[in-house]
């Protein structure tokens, strides 16, 4: 007689409860499914499928963590495993002691990093017919790419062609780059900028047609764009370009190697012909031709961080430690601005020290007219500028933090746009259960009890939102200029309130390289066969990159640095 019984666990994630469901038949775990979770669906979703996959292969929740994920991973383990037990029911494990080995393996091209850059310039090598083989650090793909949008330039591509029409032909490279070159005030590096500029528009269209991506017109066009250039996939979410690339990218012959960190490169004069990788259960000697070094930033290494970033709010992934700096560090490479960071103002406090962005909620709230104002009520932006403006704004207010006022219709779509991008129904529901009390602020009610829960001056927020309904009316901003068509009267007698702190994740400084990508050693000469792609490299975009253009430099570069590497393993 068959015995079938569905246990149930709740395990404690890195944004809150994880509730399990594990479906047990005859000793046998026959399933092990999420009911609810809050944590960041690009790194659970890859992370908990493979821990699924071995649970099932082992018949037991005593098995390894996913590297990268390691507490979440022991947290989901330990829960379910004391479920069952409290349930009383026995598994009949197959887990087998797995020995370590080494392995030697030979490859035209290795690249070191699975996010955007790394897995765009595998694919380029691997379509100019080399073998390649990308390692990736992490039990699952992504890198910091996995917490962005996937909101990209077009300039210059059949894509942009196919989305904007004729008006697509008003954008050049040169425009671009002179895009670049005025929001970052001239920090740029001119070389790397026109490389990006003049390289996007090709790199669109390779990587949609080699992963049958299908890009749309981005629903937010920011305004540091001079022209309407903006596309994004139709999750909007980088996941899918990460999963769908990587999946073409294994598909056509290219092989990835998860949980295998770099810990040493091979070197031979002015060459690393082979790196040497570290796993759990695995040691792993790689000798290429070419080395395409893509490994990230280095924003939750707290050593590495500069003044700048001290009182900001981290919002990247806790695996961008800037691994490149140790393990190149006996070559002694030529490094820029390695205190510079991308700063963004739309980050809510989740845990001391911690945001989670709500960029592209904020920019569709101002849209439709809402405004920020500090805790004495009082506006302190132009809500439609560019997001530097608003930036630099917040960092003048008393505990660095503003609030978002939104009326029930604007909160409505605001709500639609947080669920989009990485929060939870459950996640948003317990932020609203805090009442002000505690951070992330996010609260709803009548003006004056929104105010007072936010710890907003009660008079000073009555007395804005009468002024600014007055400018609403007469279309006319008299406190700040904003634009007309943003303006907004606030309706209805419900309002709702979110926190607003400036946070970064993106690491704007680098190792050196011109226009060929090639690292640079103190002297100034090159390392002969190691080119370099995506945020480990410095210059760019300057010290403040323009929305879109970090995913913008992670493609073009890794379609540059490809071609590079192949051209590299021919010779």
């Amino acid at each position: 007689m068959t015995e079938k019984k569905v246990i149930t666990a709740q395990a404690q994630g890195h944004n809150g409860p994880i509730d399990l469901e594990i479906g047990v038949e005859n000793q046998e775990i026959v399933n092990v499914d999420v009911k609810k979770h809050s944590e960041t669906k690009g790194i659970f979703n890859q992370v908990f499928s493979k821990l699924r996959n071995d649970i099932l292969d082992n018949q037991s929740f005593d098995i390894d963590a996913i590297s990268g994920a390691t507490v979440m991973s022991d947290a989901i383990l330990k829960s379910a495993k004391d479920a069952v037990e409290e349930a009383e029911v026995k598994i009949d494990s197959k887990k087998k002691d797995i020995p370590h080995v080494t392995e030697e393996l030979h490859t035209d091209v290795v690249v070191i990093g699975g996010g955007e850059a790394g897995l765009v310039a595998g694919c380029r090598a691997l379509k100019l017919g080399k073998k390649v083989i990308l390692v990736e650090k992490n039990g699952y793909l992504g890198g910091a790419t996995i917490l962005n949008g996937s909101n990209v330039t077009a300039t210059g591509s059949k894509v942009a062609k196919n989305i904007f029409g004729d008006e697509a032909n008003n954008d050049t490279p040169e425009k671009l780059a002179d895009d670049v070159r005025r929001e970052s005030k001239d920090t740029n590096v001119p070389e790397l900028t026109n490389l990006m500029a003049n390289n996007i528009g090709d790199a669109i269209d390779f990587i949609s047609e080699f992963a049958g991506l299908e890009y749309r017109k981005a629903q937010t066009q920011t305004p540091e764009h001079s022209v309407e250039r903006q596309v994004e996939l139709p999750t909007s979410s980088s996941y899918e370009f990460i999963t769908k690339v990587a999946k073409a990218f294994e598909e056509k012959g290219g092989q990835i190697l998860l949980d295998s960190r770099v810990e040493e490169v091979i070197i031979d004069g002015d060459k690393i012909t082979g790196i040497v990788t570290e796993g759990k259960h695995k040691t792993t000697k790689i000798f290429a031709s070419a080395v395409v070094l893509a490994s990230g930033g280095y924003g939750a290494n707290t050593k590495m961080r500069g003044p700048e970033s001290q009182g900001l709010y981290y919002y990247g992934p806790m695996t961008s430690t800037g691994d490149a700096y140790q393990f190149l560090a006996p070559l002694q490479l030529k490094t820029r601005n390695l205190g510079w960071y991308k700063v963004y103002p739309h980050g809510v406090e989740t845990e001391p020290g911690i945001a989670k962005l709500t960029t592209y909620a904020s920019k569709l709230a101002t849209d439709m007219g809402a405004i920020y104002v500090n805790t004495d009520g009082k506006r302190i932006v132009n809500e439609s500028d560019v997001y530097a403006e608003l930036r630099d704004a917040v960092l003048k207010q008393k505990d660095r933090v503003a609030f978002l006022v939104m009326d029930k219709r604007t909160w409505d779509e605001f709500y639609k746009l947080l669920v989009l991008h990485d929060f939870s129904e459950s996640e948003i529901a317990d932020y609203f259960a805090k009442d002000g009390k505690s951070n992330p602020i996010l609260v709803k009610g009548s003006l004056q009890e929104v105010a007072q829960k936010a710890g907003i001056d009660v008079a000073g927020l009555s007395e804005t939102v009468q002024k600014y309904n007055d400018y609403a009316k007469q279309g006319k901003d008299e406190e700040f200029g904003r634009d007309s068509k943003f303006l907004h009267e606030y309706e209805g007698d419900e309002f709702y309130i979110i926190e607003q702190r400036d946070r970064f994740a993106t690491t704007l400084g680098g190792f050196v390289t011109d226009a060929d990508l090639h690292l640079q050693f103190e002297n100034g000469n090159k390392l002969a066969n190691v080119v370099a792609a995506g945020e480990v490299i410095g210059g760019a975009n300057g010290h403040d990159s323009m929305p879109s253009m970090m995913n913008s430099w992670g493609i073009s570069s890794g379609f540059v640095a490809g071609k590079e590497a192949a051209e590299i393993s021919e010779n």
